[in-house]
């Protein structure tokens, strides 16, 4: 039989082997333990495909859940609530209480960040998704409007697919776009929740930065509520900041400072 270096194998292949791996040698009681070697999953596609921070946020609609390492509990630095890590049983009522409580940020802390994301990834329905931050050859940057608010491309991986096809396919389909952009690199990765029939979903997305040299005519998909495409000079960004999301703001300034070593409020006080 052939064997194969999985160091030669394509991304998707390579994630396919390790999930397999975790379903291999660890053993499930019940469908949770199962849907928590799934989070397993997310942190190994995390830290292998992108540098995590030493904190990660999550975002709930206006308000932002953010999990850390980091030893704050006597920190005068930081505005919100801290939980310590104890349990996953206990994470889970904190979550809901912090969910329906008027708190605008919760802390969550412990001392392995891999293992927090992993565990909190357990109390939800996970879905994976990519998307793209697309530029023109003029440094123009492509947005999407939908549901009144200002968005990037983006949506749900199909199965069998990779993160850059995900992200390459939903760039093209919500855009309207006849000619492929190409990635340039990895970019960045936000994490948010919202409900959808029914079940409370953590939303994973991949992001990668993309160029675009064609000229196709954008037209928003609007069988997915996308009403306008545009391009946006990033001297005309504070209109996309004054009414988008917490998240997409995220992916907008990792791109400014990946490409000129500033955010672009920073880039605003030069």
């Amino acid at each position: 039989m052939t064997k194969y270096n999985r160091d030669s194998l394509p991304l998707s292949e390579k994630l396919a082997c390790r999930f397999t791996d975790l379903l291999k040698y660890e053993q499930f009681s019940s469908k949770n333990d199962l849907q928590f070697a799934g989070s397993k999953f997310i942190v190994f596609l995390c830290n292998r495909y992108f540098k995590m921070d030493s904190e990660i946020k999550i975002y709930m609609n206006d308000r932002i859940v953010v999990l850390t390492d980091k030893d704050i509990e006597k920190s005068a630095m930081i505005n919100g609530k801290i939980d310590v890590f104890k349990n996953k049983k206990t994470l889970a009522k904190r979550l809901k209480r912090f969910e329906e409580s008027e708190d605008q940020c919760l802390y969550i802390v412990h001392s392995d960040l891999d293992k927090l994301l992993g565990h909190v990834a357990g109390c939800f329905k996970y879905i994976e998704a990519a998307g793209g931050l697309v530029t023109y050859i003029d440094g123009r940057i492509l947005m999407i409007e939908r549901f009144g608010k200002w968005d990037l491309p983006k949506g749900k991986s199909e199965k069998g697919e990779s993160l850059q096809k995900t992200a390459i396919r939903e760039v093209m389909e919500e855009c309207g776009l006849k000619t492929a952009p190409e990635i340039t690199g990895e970019l960045t990765h936000t994490f948010h929740t919202c409900r959808r029939n029914g079940k409370h979903i953590l939303k994973h997305t991949a992001w990668f930065s993309m160029k675009y040299n064609g000229d196709d005519a954008l037209q928003p998909q609007s069988d997915e509520d996308i009403t306008r495409a545009e391009w946006f000079h990033q001297s005309s960004l504070d209109a996309v900041f004054q009414n988008t999301y917490d998240s997409i703001k995220q992916v907008i300034n990792s791109y400014m400072i990946k490409v000129s070593g500033f955010s672009k409020d920073q880039k605003n006080q030069h």
